[in-house]
């Protein structure tokens, strides 16, 4: 089964985990690490662990860019 492991660093890593929350599932792990998000994501194919992650990354930069407007 493919894995995957997003690691995003941001000086606000709790509120951005916050704002990515919602997008947890029983495929999708996310947890802090030191100043980032850990993302682990796991698959039933190569195909959709590539469109998951697209997804959620789409998600990081808007989080990144909503954090950068306050």
């Amino acid at each position: 089964m493919p894995q995957g492991i997003l690691i995003y660093e941001h000086s606000e890593a709790p509120l951005v985990l916050e704002s990515l929350r919602p997008d947890n599932t029983s495929d999708v792990h996310m947890e802090l690490g030191r100043g980032c998000v850990v993302i682990r994501v796991t698959s039933p194919s190569l195909r959709t662990l590539i469109a998951t992650c697209d997804d959620l990354l789409v998600n990081l930069q808007i989080a990144a860019e909503a954090l950068a407007d306050v």
